[in-house]
């Protein structure tokens, strides 16, 4: 990190960015990272229960501060040389009531133009996307209302399509989902079913601490 002059490091995404269902705030995923690259300042801009598209949901409104629209307030807020960790994709892939609007095609289109901007402005280098997390069987009937009833195939169309975003775009790519599911299924889901425990989070960790240039 130091050889390519990073200064910081910066974290976007959902709820499980956020921290939640860690039993300890230094038990999350992106406290684990800062951690570990001690002396990084590390800011993080994750919002519980966001998305990433602006796409439109049930109500014909897109979702408040989603990531697409608030992207370029904090990580495009001023020049820096931060690196840029985001996690996003586990809500998009989880909300099945306006599949006309809400849905993976959009959920690409939104991902790549956020791309390019912060490529635009020079943090090729500095991006590490990864996820959605994995979600076990269990929790595809867990959540408020239009987040339920998602397939396993329709989950995994979003795995695939920030997999696919990383090479398009030749970022590092943190393979959160496969990571997840081989310690097996509901193995690091919290009481709630839908957030990681702490194993889970620390497994997040790994992946991006590991992650790969596509």
């Amino acid at each position: 990190m130091k050889s390519l002059g990073i200064s910081g490091i910066r974290v976007f995404g959902d709820s499980i960015t956020a921290g939640f269902n860690a039993s300890r705030p230094h038990l999350a995923w992106p406290a684990l990272f800062a951690a570990e690259v001690d002396g990084f300042p590390i800011r993080n801009h994750a919002i519980p229960g966001t998305v990433l598209q602006n796409s439109r949901l049930a109500d014909g409104k897109p979702q408040p501060e989603n990531g697409i629209s608030r992207f370029a307030a904090t990580l495009l807020d001023a020049p820096h040389r931060d690196a840029i960790l985001i996690l996003y994709g586990y809500n998009d892939a989880r909300y099945t009531a306006a599949p006309e609007t809400m849905n993976v095609r959009n959920f690409i289109r939104d991902y790549a133009r956020m791309l390019e901007k912060l490529i635009e402005a020079g943090h090729a280098e500095r991006i590490a996307i990864g996820g959605p997390p994995y979600i076990s069987d269990a929790g595809f009937s867990v959540g408020s209302a239009g987040f339920t009833g998602q397939t396993r195939n329709g989950f995994e169309a979003y795995v695939d399509a920030v997999h696919m975003l990383a090479e398009r775009f030749s970022v590092f790519h943190a393979p959160v989902y496969g990571r997840m599911l081989a310690r097996g299924d509901g193995a690091l889901a919290s009481s709630d079913i839908t957030h990681p425990n702490d194993a889970g989070h620390r497994v997040i960790f790994e992946a991006f601490h590991e992650a790969e240039l596509r």
